[in-house]
């Protein structure tokens, strides 16, 4: 049995996921922790500006990719290691592509369970009032419209 927990950094991404620790804990699931890199940021006017041979693209666009896989990495290892304080089996995945799609993507492959996720991501977070008035944000919506599996959508 697998929970799926996507995780972008935010407080309320570390939110989901302590409500995935208690859930994998009390039913004896494994939580999977994904971290989703969107290919647009690949295609930036900032990044690819300045390359203008092809091959210098790729080779630049295989490294970012490297840089963020490992980043990606390293700002979970702390929560990898919170859940298995608490003997919950944790493994970290990563997946590419857009975020709401790339997070079914996962959890179809994975043949999750459900789905635990925050109602909104790092991009909501230092919005004013009016934006944060809004409960759910546009990825954790996405997902609860296209995912075959339950989504819990935490608050």
């Amino acid at each position: 049995m697998k929970i799926l927990v996507p995780h972008d950094g935010s407080a309320i991404s570390d939110k989901a996921f302590n409500k995935a620790i208690v859930f994998a804990k009390k039913l004896n699931y494994e939580i999977i922790l994904l971290h989703i890199i969107d290919l647009e940021l690949l295609k930036a006017d900032s990044i690819t500006k300045y390359i203008h041979e092809k091959s210098e693209l790729k080779k630049a666009n295989a490294q970012l990719l490297t840089y963020l896989k490992l980043g990606s990495e390293s700002m979970l290892k702390d929560r990898i290691r919170e859940a298995k304080k608490e003997n919950v089996k944790v493994r970290f995945t990563l997946g590419i592509g857009s975020t709401p799609e790339g997070i079914v993507n996962v959890a179809n492959s994975e043949n999750v369970d459900f789905i635990i996720i925050g109602s909104r991501g790092l991009s909501s977070e230092g919005k004013d009032e009016r934006d944060r008035l809004r409960i759910l944000g546009s990825v954790a919506r996405h997902v609860s419209e296209i995912a075959v599996c339950p989504v819990m959508i935490i608050k």
